[in-house]
Order: structure tokens, then C-alpha cells, then sequence
């Protein structure tokens, strides 16, 4: 019977391999969540783009194909709830792309920050698109949801401690050609955000994502059209429910950070926290 260790306070040996590292290298830390059984030779390596390739019919067609064969992924986490603009989803990233992961949970950022790596038995989960952004989850009403959280324990091992500065940060202009790259982690530098209209005052600071009807929301989100950016298909997406929903925006120019993901044919771009804002 495998062993999952979920809460137990358990000590951690570091591997010190970085993303699509050393396939030999032990595991023989215990980590303190997930599957501590894992290993990468249940199954055949493969790469966010392998899985992006492999499942591109479902990806594309909003659909959910379930991974039948033994699949382990190895990537890092660069993006979490931690801000609360990412909900009860991850963000995981190699050499190769970027990619979502559904999960029905919250507080995920204190068992998984950013830069921790993790291993991922794909068999048995779902991987999809949900406004053909790839994704990897479980089964909703026969289309691509999230999956329960004792299923993902049952898929994830973590490997070693958190390593934030393996993470690359992508120059979003040379991925803005290519929405099939979506779901890395990028920085769009001096750029602004518009107003709409209403706020078109050229001095007016903005409240990223007012709750007060002052601008029209999408799913409790609130989209902002980027000025200056490498494409533009791109709005900055906030939830009115992140942690910086509130905070004040200036006309100035600023650089962003942030995961950038797709629906359908626009670019959209998730700060993870307030930090990943920075005005110039």
C-alpha cells in the first residue's frame, strides 16, 4: 500500500537538481505532502510541450482527454494562490513551457511556493483546455475541471525545497506571437494600464479591480486593457477577491509580472501578488 505523506512534519534532504535536471539523481527526501513513493521510473519523462503535443486535440477543443500511460512531469511551480489571484490553481513551468494545474483546494502556496519542484504522475488525471489554455485537472460535467485534492496527493511528490531563482522569467515579446506558449511566467516592462472611458482623465489613478460597479466585471474579474505591450490581444486580469483587488494604480508606466495565460484568443496576464507590479 503507498504512503501518503499529507501534514506529517517530516525533514527534507535538498537535491539541488534543477528543472529537467538529473533523471538518476535519488530521491531520498520525505517530503511533508504528496506521494513520497514516486519515483521518475514508474513512467516515461516527458516535458510540458510532450504533453501539450501529445493532448493538443483536447487542448484545442476545450475538451478532456484522460492520460492513460505512465507520464512523469518534472517542473516547477511559478505561480500559486498566494495573492489570491490564482484560485485553487498552480501554475508549473520547465525548459519547455508553461502549464495550469486545477486543483479543489485552497491555501496551496504553504505546501507548494514558488520554485518548488515537483514530480507529477500524469496517469489517472485529465489534461485539457479551458479556453484552449492547457491545462491538467480532473473531470467536470465531461469537460476539463479540478481535480479533488486527495487525488493530487496521490499524483505529486516534491522534490527537495523551493528554489524561486530556477524559475526563467520570460520577456513576454517573444512568446506574444505564439498563444500556444501560454502559461509561463513573464515580464512585460513599461507599459500602462488603460482606462476605461470613464477614468480617461490622463492623471487619474485607478483601483486595479474596483468592486463598486465602477467597471464591468467578467467572472468577479476585471479585465484592463495593456497599453504598450508586445501584443494586443492583452488585458491585465484581477479577481475582485485577490489581495491587491485594491490597490491604486497611477497613469505612470509600469513593468509587469505575471503568469500569462490564454482564453480563446487573448492574452491574459495574472499577477500573483501585489509585488509583481512595479511602478516606474
Amino acid at each position: 500500500m503507498r504512503t501518503l505523506h499529507l501534514f506529517a512534519l517530516v525533514a527534507t534532504l535538498g537535491l539541488g537538481a534543477c528543472m529537467n535536471g538529473d533523471w538518476e539523481t535519488p530521491l531520498t527526501d520525505q517530503p511533508p505532502y504528496g506521494n513520497a513513493e514516486l519515483t521518475p521510473q514508474q513512467g516515461k519523462a516527458v516535458t510540458i510541450a510532450d504533453i501539450k503535443q501529445t493532448f493538443r486535440n483536447a487542448i484545442q477543443g476545450n475538451a478532456a482527454e484522460l492520460v492513460r500511460a505512465p507520464l512523469m512531469l518534472r517542473a516547477r511551480v511559478s505561480g500559486n494562490d498566494l495573492g489570491g489571484n490564482l484560485y485553487k490553481q498552480i501554475a508549473l513551468q520547465d525548459s519547455t513551457g508553461g502549464i495550469i494545474v486545477g486543483i479543489n483546494a485552497t491555501s496551496l502556496y504553504a505546501m507548494m511556493p514558488v520554485g518548488q519542484e515537483v514530480l507529477i504522475n500524469l496517469q489517472g488525471l485529465y489534461v485539457g483546455g479551458y479556453g484552449r489554455q492547457a491545462q491538467i485537472g480532473g473531470l467536470y460535467n465531461d469537460g476539463l475541471g479540478r481535480m479533488e485534492e486527495s487525488l493530487w496527493a496521490e499524483h505529486v511528490r516534491l522534490l527537495g525545497t523551493p528554489q524561486p531563482a530556477a524559475i526563467d522569467t520570460i520577456d513576454f515579446a517573444n512568446i506574444a506571437a505564439d498563444l500556444a506558449l501560454a502559461g509561463q511566467l513573464v515580464r512585460i516592462p513599461n507599459v500602462r494600464i488603460a482606462r476605461p472611458d470613464a477614468e480617461d482623465a490622463p492623471a487619474m489613478d485607478v483601483v486595479i479591480a474596483p468592486d463598486d460597479g465602477s467597471l464591468a466585471l467578467t467572472s468577479n474579474c476585471a479585465n484592463r486593457n495593456i497599453e504598450g505591450a508586445a501584443a494586443t490581444n492583452i488585458v491585465l486580469r484581477t479577481s475582485t477577491y485577490a489581495k491587491f483587488a485594491n490597490l491604486v494604480v497611477p497613469r505612470s508606466r509600469v513593468d509587469l509580472y505575471g503568469i500569462a495565460t490564454r482564453y480563446n484568443n487573448t492574452w491574459q496576464i495574472l499577477l500573483r501578488t501585489e509585488s509583481d507590479l512595479v511602478i516606474k
